[in-house]
């Protein structure tokens, strides 16, 4: 008989609020990524790594039981967040509303990564 003692339930997290905000703004930015895609940003490669990447993250952060889970969605949340800093051209997509697409996609995208990076980090606080 496989018995589960409360500390064993306490090391495997549940669905927190925090872990479903988390994966909600991985999703969000990855659909924010797809906008941009789908209104002919250019720049994109033809499999864009992005979308995939937040989306493994997101699925991660919410079926692997694991006490470090967040942090995978987080260093995600990260990486795509500097990538774009760092390639530059979503400011301009951010400060040109005429071109609705685009513009609409960045800023789905940029909500997603700072809902994902605050609730990712309330996440890991709470898994100490």
């Amino acid at each position: 008989m496989n018995t589960v003692t409360q500390t064993q339930r306490q090391d495997h997290p549940r669905r927190t609020r925090a872990r479903v905000a988390l994966a909600g703004g991985l999703m969000l930015a990855a659909a924010g990524v797809i906008v941009q895609i789908l209104t002919g940003v250019p720049g994109f490669p033809l499999i864009p790594p992005g979308p995939i990447i937040l989306l493994a993250a997101a699925t991660v952060v919410m079926w692997l039981r694991w006490r470090w889970a967040p942090a995978v969605g987080l260093l995600a949340a990260l990486f795509i967040a500097v990538g774009g800093v760092l390639e530059g051209s979503v400011f301009e997509r951010l400060t040109a509303p005429a071109a609705i697409g685009p513009f609409a996609g960045s800023a789905i995208q940029l909500l997603g990564l700072v809902v994902a990076i605050l609730a990712g980090t309330a996440a890991l606080t709470r898994a100490r």
